[in-house]
């Protein structure tokens, strides 16, 4: 029976520790085409396709960060609040 909690445990931290490393990258990725849509906007090419492609996918990329944040800022109070217990 503890084997089967510890196992849980661990894949409840690595599937967290997962989470937050696509987040980041998630983010990262965001603020590179939010610096080329601001370029391209500099330059008077909102009409582009790269635009509208870019202007979709940052969107899309958006919703998906604001739909994960949350669940991995929670997890991640989950676990700091169970090592505060453990202290």
């Amino acid at each position: 029976m503890e084997k089967d909690y510890t196992e849980k445990v661990i894949e409840f931290m690595e599937q967290l520790q997962k989470l937050g490393e696509q987040l980041e990258a998630a983010q990262n990725q965001q603020k590179f085409m939010i610096s080329r849509l601001l370029e391209l906007k500099k330059d008077h090419q909102t009409d582009t396709e790269e635009y509208t492609s870019l202007s979709i996918r940052s969107k899309a990329l958006q919703d998906m960060i604001d739909k994960w944040r949350p669940i991995y800022l929670e997890r991640l109070e989950m676990v700091k609040d169970v090592k505060k217990k453990k202290k």
